[in-house]
C-alpha cells in the first residue's frame, strides 16, 4: 500500500510489563504489522521513560533493528525495554491539498496523536537582522506611543531564510504533519497548529526580522526612551535605555522559549521539534552599573502640556495615558533588568525541553556568518560596564568575532543538550531546514520504567547503543527526574479538580492576554433580556465595548472621534446582521447591545471594524467570539461588563476594554439577569480567592429590555495587584456567581 506514512513496530510483552509496573496504556495494543490501529500509549508513572533515538549508518537511517539490538542504561545501570516501536514517515503533499483542523480542540487532538510530526517555526524577531529593515540608531524615529509599529510588507525580494522557510513549508510538510508559528511577543497558549501554512508565509513576506531596528519599540520600550533619553547633553544617561531595550528582549524570548516548552508537554509526551530562526543570544549576566543611582537628577518630564485636574493646565504627558512614560516603573524596570542572569534561564529551558522530550533545531538564517552586526551599525553609546555582547558598542574585529562565537554557541547548546540538531554551518539553508523533517522521519521509540523511582529532581543519564557493529546512535541524553513536589502535582491534577479554582485560574490568566498597547480595544460577551420570548425562553443577545486608547485618542486619527460597524456573524457563516455605532471624542468608548432573533445556538462572531474620523486612514479591525448555550428553562447570567470612574470623568462611569485601574478610580460592573428580580451580594477576593475585607455596593436596575445585577467599587484602599471581583446573584433556589479579574496599576 502506497501511503504517505508506514510504521513498524516490535511490541514484546509491552502489555504484561505495563500492567507489572502499574502504567497506564492510553489505547488498544495493535497486532504487529498493522499500520492503521492505534499504537500503545504509555502515559507515564514516575518512573516511566520515552527515548527517541536515530541509529545512522553510513548517514542513513537502519530500518531493520529490533528492540533486542538496543542496550539502554540509565547512569550506567542497564534497564529493561517495556515499549518499542519504529516510526518511518514520509512526505510529499501539496497545501492546497491539505486539510486544516476545524477548531483549536481539533487541533489539540490531532498534535496529541504521536502519529502527526509536530513542528513549531519559532522566529526570534528580536535576534534576527533584516537589512531592510534596520536604522542607524543614532537617528532613531520614534516609533507610536500607543503600539509597535505595524508589520510592513517587504518592499525588496525575499530574504535567503524566507525562501527556505517558504520551500520547507510548501514541499518538505506531510499531510499529517502539524506546523505553528510563533513570535517572542506571542502567547504560547495561543499557539494554533495548522495544515495549510498560508498565513505563516504571508508573515513571512513582511519585515519580521527587528534586531537593529531600532525604530520599532513596542510602547514599554518608548516608554524606557523617553525616560533615558540617549541625547541627555549631560551624558547621564548614555545607552541605558538601549541596553534595557536589549535585556527586556533577550527575557521575552527566554520566558516564551519556557512557555512553549511548557505548552508542548501539555499537548503530548511524544517527540516535538521546535524550528528556532535566531542569531543566537548573549545570555546576560547581572550588570551592577546599569542599576547605579543617577545622583542629582530628577525625573525626566515627558514632552507636551495636558489639561489636568480642574481644568488646568500642566506640563507633561496627561498621566491618564497609561504608555506615558513612568519613571517609577522605568526605575523598577531598569533595577529588575540589571541584575537578571539569563544563563541560568537558559539551562531551566533546557531542562524542561529534556522533561517533556522537546527537541531544538536552531538555524542561523545568515547561513554561514562572518560579522555579528553590521559595519554600518551605530547604536547610542552604552553605558559603563555594560555586556558588550549585548548591547552592540561597535569595536574591533576580534571583539565582533567573540560575539558571534557566543551567540553561535548558545545556538549549539540548545541543539546539543535537547539532542536536536544545529543548522549553522552551511549557506544552503533549504537544505538545512530538510534535514529537520529527515530527522523526525525516521527514528525509534523506546520505552523503560527507570530502576531508579527515587523521586529527587537529579538529572539522570542515558545511554543508548546498538549491539550491530557500525552503527551510529543519536538519542536524548537525559531527563530530570521528578521531584517530591512534582509528584505531588501530578497527583492533585488527576484528583477531580476543583471548579472554583479552575474558574479563578481562567479568569486571571486573561489579565495577561488582554493586547494593552492597541490603540482600539475590544471586548464583548452575552447577555439576556429579562423578558423570554414568545416560547418562553430567555432571549439572548450580545454586548460589544470598543474603547480607543487615551494617547490614540489625541493623535489626528482620532481626535475627532470615530466610528464603529459592527457585523454578527452566524455559526455557518453567514452573516446576521450590521450595526454603526460612533465613538465620541469626549468618552472615547461605547458600550452597544445587539439584540436580533436571529440569535440562536452555537458559537458566533462579532466582528467590529473601527474607522477614524473624516479623512483619517485609520482603520482596525477586531473580533469577538462569542457562544450562545442551547436553550434552557433559565439562562445564567451574563458575561460582565466593567465600567470606571476618575478623577479626569467625575461621576459618570465609562464602558471599559482595559482590566487595568489606578488608585483614583472606581469600578462598576454590571450583568444582565433573565427571569425574575435577582438579589445580589459581591466580595472583593485575593488571587488565591480569599475574602477581602473592602465593602461593595451592590444594586439592581431596568435597562430597556434588560434587568441589571451591579457592583460598584472604590479601588483607593488596594495596593498593585491582580483582584478578582465576584457578583453572586439569587432567583430564588438558583444561585450563580459572575467572576471578574482585575489589576490595580501604579
Amino acid at each position: 500500500m502506497d501511503g504517505p506514512r508506514t510504521r513498524r513496530c516490535t511490541c514484546a510483552a509491552a502489555c504484561a510489563a505495563a500492567v507489572g509496573l502499574g502504567l497506564a496504556a492510553a489505547g488498544a495494543v495493535p497486532q504487529q504489522g498493522s499500520a492503521d490501529q492505534q499504537r500503545p500509549t504509555f502515559r507515564t508513572a514516575v518512573n516511566f521513560v520515552r527515548v527517541d533515538v536515530f541509529p545512522r549508518a553510513g548517514g542513513r537511517p537502519v530500518a531493520d533493528l529490533r528492540a533486542e539490538d538496543f542496550v539502554v542504561q540509565e547512569d550506567g545501570v542497564a534497564q529493561t525495554i517495556s515499549t518499542f516501536e519504529h516510526i518511518v514517515i514520509r512526505d510529499g503533499t501539496a497545501p492546497e491539498s491539505r486539510a486544516d483542523p476545524r477548531n483549536v480542540r481539533e487541533a489539540n487532538q490531532m498534535a496529541g496523536d504521536p502519529r502527526n510530526r509536530l513542528f513549531v517555526l519559532f522566529l526570534d524577531t528580536f535576534h534576527v537582522t533584516d537589512s531592510a529593515a534596520w536604522h542607524n540608531g543614532r537617528s532613531r524615529r520614534p516609533g507610536s506611543t500607543v503600539s509597535r509599529l505595524p508589520a510592513e510588507t517587504r518592499m525588496g525580494p525575499p530574504t535567503n531564510i524566507d525562501r527556505a522557510l517558504d520551500s520547507f513549508l510548501r514541499a518538505s510538510l506531510g499531510p499529517d504533519d502539524l506546523i505553528a508559528a510563533m513570535t517572542p511577543e506571542m502567547d504560547p497558549e495561543a499557539l494554533t497548529f495548522i495544515r495549510r501554512p498560508e498565513s505563516i508565509e504571508a508573515f513571512l513576506g513582511t519585515t519580521w526580522a527587528r534586531r537593529f531596528s531600532s525604530d520599532d519599540l513596542d510602547p514599554v520600550e518608548e516608554r524606557y526612551f523617553t525616560c533615558y533619553p540617549p541625547d541627555d547633553p549631560d551624558h547621564r544617561y548614555d545607552g541605558v535605555a538601549v541596553e534595557m531595550v536589549a535585556r527586556k528582549r533577550e527575557a521575552q524570548t527566554i520566558q516564551s522559549l519556557r512557555g512553549l516548552a511548557r505548552r508542548l508537554g501539555e499537548l503530548r509526551e511524544e517527540r516535538k521539534g521546535v524550528l528556532i530562526v535566531s542569531e543566537g543570544w548573549a545570555l546576560v549576566r547581572p550588570n551592577q552599573d546599569l542599576a547605579r543611582q543617577f545622583k542629582g537628577t530628577a525625573p525626566p518630564q515627558p514632552p507636551g502640556i495636558h489639561v489636568g485636574a480642574g481644568g488646568k493646565l500642566a506640563p507633561g504627558t496627561d498621566p491618564r495615558t497609561y504608555v506615558a512614560a513612568d519613571w517609577q516603573q522605568c526605575e523598577a524596570d531598569r533595577l529588575r533588568l540589571a541584575n537578571v542572569d539569563h544563563r541560568r534561564e537558559f539551562l531551566n529551558i533546557l531542562d524542561e525541553a529534556n522533561r517533556v522530550n522537546l527537541s531544538f533545531y536552531p538555524v542561523d538564517p545568515r547561513g554561514l556568518a562572518v560579522f555579528d552586526q553590521p559595519f554600518d551599525y551605530r547604536p547610542a553609546a552604552a553605558p559603563r560596564g555594560a555586556d558588550e555582547a549585548q548591547v552592540g558598542r561597535v569595536s574591533g574585529v576580534v571583539e565582533d568575532f567573540e560575539r558571534l562565537r557566543g551567540r553561535l554557541e548558545t545556538l549549539k547548546t540548545a541543539a546539543s543538550a535537547t539532542d536536536g540538531l544545529a543548522l549553522i554551518t552551511s549557506n544552503d539553508l533549504t537544505a538545512s531546514l530538510n534535514r529537520v523533517v529527515a530527522d523526525l522521519s525516521d527514528y525509534y521509540l523506546i520505552g523503560y520504567a527507570s530502576t531508579n523511582s527515587k523521586a529527587d529532581g537529579s538529572f539522570r543519564r542515558i545511554d543508548v547503543r546498538v549491539k550491530r557493529p557500525g552503527v551510529e546512535v543519536r538519542a536524548r541524553r537525559g531527563y530530570r527526574a521528578a521531584t517530591a513536589a512534582d509528584v505531588a502535582a501530578r497527583a492533585a491534577a488527576s484528583a477531580p479538580p476543583d471548579p472554583e479554582a479552575a474558574t479563578r485560574a481562567r479568569v486571571l490568566a486573561a489579565l495577561d492576554r488582554t493586547r494593552a498597547e492597541r490603540p482600539v480595544r475590544v471586548t464583548g460577551g452575552l447577555a439576556w433580556a429579562f423578558a423570554p420570548d414568545e416560547d418562553g425562553r430567555p432571549r439572548p443577545l450580545f454586548w460589544v465595548v470598543a474603547e480607543l486608547d487615551g494617547a490614540a485618542a489625541r493623535t489626528p486619527d482620532w481626535e475627532a472621534g470615530g466610528r464603529a460597524v459592527l457585523t454578527v456573524v452566524a455559526p455557518d457563516g453567514k452573516t446576521l446582521f450590521d450595526e454603526d455605532a460612533p465613538i465620541s471624542p469626549a468618552s472615547r468608548s461605547f458600550v452597544r447591545h445587539l439584540a436580533d432573533s436571529s440569535i440562536t445556538a452555537g458559537e458566533h462572531v462579532v466582528r467590529v471594524r473601527v474607522r477614524g474620523a473624516e479623512r483619517s486612514t485609520a482603520d482596525i479591525l477586531e473580533q469577538v467570539r462569542i457562544v450562545v448555550p442551547a436553550a434552557a428553562a433559565e439562562a445564567p447570567p451574563g458575561d460582565p461588563v466593567v465600567f470606571r470612574s476618575g478623577p479626569f470623568t467625575g461621576r459618570a462611569f465609562q464602558p471599559t476594554a482595559d482590566m487595568r485601574f489606578r488608585r483614583a478610580e472606581r469600578l462598576r460592573v454590571d450583568t444582565a439577569v433573565a427571569g425574575p428580580a435577582p438579589t445580589v451580594s459581591a466580595r472583593l477576593l485575593d488571587r488565591k480567592g480569599q475574602p477581602l475585607p473592602l465593602p461593595l455596593a451592590t444594586a439592581v436596575r431596568e435597562e430597556s429590555y434588560l434587568r441589571i445585577a451591579s457592583a460598584e467599587l472604590a479601588l483607593a484602599p488596594l495596593g498593585p495587584g491582580d483582584y478578582l471581583v465576584e457578583l453572586t446573584v439569587q432567583r430564588g433556589p438558583r444561585q450563580d456567581k459572575v467572576l471578574l479579574a482585575i489589576r490595580i496599576v501604579p
